[in-house]
Formats: C-alpha cells, structure tokens, sequence
C-alpha cells in the first residue's frame, strides 16, 4: 500500500501550488530544512506521481477577454467513450470530468467570444450519445487555487 505525502510534503506541495518557481532555496527556508533536502522531496513526489508536472497559469488581465463555460452532460453509457474522444479532440475543451450524481460528465470549454462560445455548446450537444446539455457562464473568479 502506498503511503501518502507526509505533513512537510504538504507543506511543500502547497508553496509549490502558489509558486512552482520559487526557488528551492527559498523553500528550505520557509521550511526550515536543507535545499538538498527539498529537492530531494520534490524528485520524490515528482517520482511517485503526486507532482504530475509545472505548469503555467494564465493570467486574469489575459484571460480575462475568453469567455468560459462549465457544460453538464448526460450521456448514454454505451457511447460515453465515444463522447470522451470526441471532446477531447476539441480544442476548446479544456478539461472534461466524471461526475456523481444526475450528470456523467462536466467539461470547462473555452472561447474567444459568445458566438464561438455557441458554436462549442453546439458541437458538444451534437455529440452522439449526448442526451442532455446544461451550461453555465462564468461571470468572474473570485479564487482559484489552482
């Protein structure tokens, strides 16, 4: 059984969360052990799977002109698999989920505009398999811990 990240992992993982590029210098200090000690836990938590990757988040003032809508699907089970794919091969789809409840799947698109906003509900909706659709437009981010 594999154990989880220990309360220092956490600890690192969240200064990481806030910033990815702090140095690891930096990080020793603000937990108080050796830097050889950090960047030997962040190889370890790279290795074990819990840091998958850096990566980079878009900025407010940028992404602040998209316009970003959180769709809820329900699927036919039989073509759900089919329906993944086809989401993932559109581009605005930015993230796509299973979820519990009276949906199967939630997926975050994104767009430059309303009308192509639209045109991305659209396709989603077409989708074969797709039974039902319910969109939501983000209005504003209030946080995000991402």
């Amino acid at each position: 059984m594999r154990k989880g990240p220990g309360e220092r992992d956490l600890a690192l993982l969240r200064l990481l969360q806030d910033n990815a590029r702090e140095p690891v210098s930096s990080l020793a200090r603000k937990l108080g052990v050796s830097r050889t000690a950090v960047q030997e836990r962040i190889n370890r938590l790279a290795r074990d799977g819990i840091i998958e990757g850096f990566t980079v988040r878009i900025g407010c003032e940028w992404s602040a002109g998209r316009i970003t809508a959180i769709v809820s699907l329900v699927v036919d089970p039989k073509y759900s698999p089919d329906v993944i794919r086809a989401l993932e091969k559109m581009p605005a789809i930015a993230s796509l989920w299973t979820v519990s409840g009276r949906n199967d799947l939630m997926a975050m698109a994104r767009a430059g505009s309303t009308a192509e906003i639209d045109q991305v509900l659209d396709e989603v909706g077409s989708q074969r398999g797709v039974t039902r659709t319910e969109s939501s437009i983000i209005l504003s981010t209030k946080f995000d811990r991402r």
